[in-house]
């Protein structure tokens, strides 16, 4: 199957036009017009993954590659380093970012955390954030015990624990700036929150729950792999690692 054909059913999964416009989804490398011998997904391309996949394969991440233009090709930095191996094996990247989070991986990251046992029900959707509202508002610190527990992790940051809280603002992956779109006593639910961000948000009575990247997105190849599957392509998911170790 050539990548084009591959890739018309991945836009009619998750339209690219809906992707953001500092986003880069779509094909980071290779030709369209190439045949793949096997398809594979990642969340992250990296070195490892590179190594671990056949020659002449199409390669769909979560993350892009290349966000911004390249001034320079050198080969021993990121990102060019793996450009330039992708290249070699003849691998061909499609990224699914954006695009994915807000048809896909928003509402599965939510469901994932088990928001109606509290009461929390959908009430929307703004930017590339979704709403969940309830009528019997509790504290950041009870919902942030409530999605440790859920999602396994040993820590979890958080702030403006004694806020009561009405609506949840929640975006997998990094939006601290949806800061900018709640109001006093909302709380959002995202990662790689900056402290800056948090002092803002605090001034404003808003609170932050900070999931990390890794931990709210790394059901994508699963989703995606399903996905595929209902056109009859079955791919091979090869796992990303956490970047991150915890002492």
């Amino acid at each position: 199957m050539k990548v084009l054909e591959i890739y018309n059913i991945l836009d009619s999964i998750s339209p690219f036009i809906m992707q953001a416009e500092w986003d880069n989804s779509g094909l980071n490398i290779g030709n369209m017009q190439i045949e793949c011998k096997q398809v594979y997904i990642a969340l992250e391309l990296d070195m490892q993954v590179v190594n671990a996949i056949e020659n002449e394969s199409l390669l769909i991440v979560h993350h892009p590659l290349i966000f911004k233009a390249l001034k320079t090709i050198q080969t021993d930095t990121y990102p060019a380093n793996l450009i330039e191996l992708c290249l070699q094996k003849k691998i061909s990247v499609i990224a699914m970012h954006t695009n994915f989070d807000k048809t896909h991986l928003n509402q599965a990251f939510a469901t994932k955390l088990c928001l109606e046992s509290l009461n929390f029900t959908p009430n929307g959707e703004k930017d590339f954030s979704l709403i969940y509202s309830t009528n019997t508002p509790l504290s950041t610190y009870s919902l942030a015990t409530h999605i440790k527990n859920i999602l396994g992790l040993d820590t979890l940051r958080y702030t403006q624990k004694d806020n009561m809280i009405h609506n949840l603002y929640i975006t997998c992956g990094s939006n601290a700036t949806a800061y900018k779109i709640a109001n006093k006593r909302d709380c959002i639910i995202t990662g790689d929150i900056k402290y800056h961000d948090a002092m803002i948000a605090a001034s404003e009575g808003i609170s932050f729950i900070d999931v990390p990247h890794f931990e709210s997105e790394c059901i994508f190849s699963d989703l995606l792999a399903k996905a595929l599957q209902k056109h009859h392509i079955q791919a091979i998911i090869t796992n990303s690692h956490n970047p991150f170790c915890y002492i």
